[in-house]
């Protein structure tokens, strides 16, 4: 009989010490060193990272010396962004949480920087300017704006996909990407701002968005373009004339015959332009 009840206070008293480990984590160091910034399972490794309590937060003020060296990189969750990285070897960058987050000018002239995940419900698109390697990007669904020079002189940058309901592409903000053949333009697209596409000399072909109502100064001017198919619903409320121009080619223009861009074509599209029905 005693035997017996050693045996059960025994097994009781090791159930008490696995549920004691499981809600600790099973971290026998005192939790992980960002204090809550990583769990102890995620893709992040906080040594990387400059880390810095702030308030409830904590601060990524930039990259490690170990961070500096790595070629692939996963931001924490739940940090202030406020340092770069372009003072380190990046080529690939993830996000451990999808939730919203300021990114702020983390990643301005990163001059290694190939490939970025954003965080899903980014809503606020961050600078990525003169990231001479970066060569495709996907914008997430909530993010609405593409702001002024966010992606000027990213001259790698092949392909932009747009997954969400975009209203505004600012002035200057594919500036000199001189290899971009592919962006897919939403028709939520409204606005495309003064030179947002010149020194793009790989944009052969672009279909216009059909709630389009702006087109800034020079937008597409000088850039190789080949051909541009408007949609028949298009109506633009303001434009430069020179939008379109093309110096050293001749472009084509497919529209709807009896549309607004048939009716108002001379004064939209000009320099040496073929108008084609389709």
């Amino acid at each position: 009989m005693k035997k017996k009840l050693l045996s059960i206070v025994l097994a009781a008293a090791m159930v008490l010490s696995f549920a004691a480990c499981s809600k600790d984590g099973g971290n026998s160091g005192g939790g992980d060193p960002a204090g809550g910034a990583a769990n102890a399972n995620s893709g992040a490794n906080n040594e990387y990272f400059n880390l810095q309590k702030a308030g409830p937060y904590y601060e990524l003020s930039g990259l490690s010396d170990k961070g500096k060296k790595q070629e692939s990189l996963v931001i924490p969750a739940g940090v202030i962004i406020t340092g770069t990285i372009k003072d380190g070897v990046a080529k690939s960058v993830t996000f451990e949480s999808d939730d919203d987050v300021e990114i702020s000018y983390f990643f301005t002239s990163c001059s290694t920087l190939e490939t970025v995940v954003l965080p899903a419900n980014l809503t606020k698109l961050c600078p990525l300017s003169n990231c001479t390697a970066l060569k495709e990007i996907s914008i997430p669904k909530a993010v609405k704006t593409i702001p002024v020079t966010c992606f000027s002189g990213d001259t790698a940058l092949e392909k932009v996909v747009i997954n969400g309901d975009l209203t505004e592409i600012g002035n200057q903000a594919f500036l000199d990407c001189k290899s971009l053949k592919s962006i897919n333009f939403p028709d939520s697209l409204t606005t495309i701002g003064n030179w947002a596409f010149h020194g793009c000399e790989s944009l052969t072909e672009i279909t216009l968005p059909k709630g389009l109502k702006t087109i800034g100064e020079l937008a597409f001017s000088d850039i190789g373009l080949q051909t541009v198919t408007v949609p028949a619903e298009l109506e633009l409320e303001k434009w430069d004339g020179a939008a379109f121009i093309q110096l050293n080619n001749t472009y084509t223009v497919k529209v709807k015959e009896g549309s607004w861009a048939d009716q108002n074509f001379d004064s939209v599209f000009q320099g040496q332009v073929t108008k084609e029905y389709y």
